[in-house]
């Protein structure tokens, strides 16, 4: 089984390892504003370990009334400028690496879509929530640290700066987690 990692950014158990600052940008920030083409998603690893190629997801799980929980998720593409990374340069160690996410442009079109409707609905006066989620698989390509410390990082405005959603969260103590595969 892969260890999963997993950052939703609205889950109590989150918040012990999500900083203030973050927690801040976060309640400030307004999904009917942000465009989903400049939305970026970054995963903090140490070295050895990385995510799982195709395994790195963005989820929304959208929750309107007494309605069940609608859950679209989106598989990630890498992203292909590393400038947009200049903000995450600190986070680049020697025992570490970073890789950086963004939608695919027919998701882009996907959430752009269900933003419509969300926002259909609240013109209606429906109540509802949003919640965001990162996901993805980790491997290991060499033997497998003693602790595998995972941050993740959103990005939410052109031109702005990746901000971690959690930091420094040791995979060996998320329940289910397992053990990491071989990348090969």
């Amino acid at each position: 089984m892969a260890a999963t990692l997993g950052a939703a950014a609205v889950l109590l158990g989150a918040c012990t390892s999500m900083p203030v600052t973050s927690m801040v940008k976060l309640a400030r920030t307004d999904f009917a504003t942000i465009d989903p083409a400049v939305l970026r998603v970054a995963v903090r690893l140490p070295a050895g370990v990385r995510p799982r190629p195709g395994s790195v997801t963005l989820k929304l799980t959208v929750t309107v009334g007494a309605a069940a929980p609608v859950v679209s998720a989106f598989v990630l593409a890498d992203l292909a400028d590393p400038a947009e990374l200049a903000s995450l340069r600190g986070e680049v160690t020697k025992g570490a690496a970073v890789w950086a996410y963004r939608l695919e442009p027919a998701d882009v079109a996907r959430v752009t879509a269900l933003r419509s409707e969300l926002m259909a609905r609240k013109g209606r006066g429906e109540r509802g929530s949003l919640s965001l989620g990162v996901g993805a698989e980790a491997c290991r390509t060499a033997a497998a640290p003693e602790r595998v410390l995972l941050t993740t990082y959103l990005k939410t405005e052109a031109g702005g700066d990746f901000f971690p959603l959690v930091r420094d969260v040791d995979l060996r103590d998320v329940p289910g987690a397992g053990e990491l595969p071989s990348c090969g």
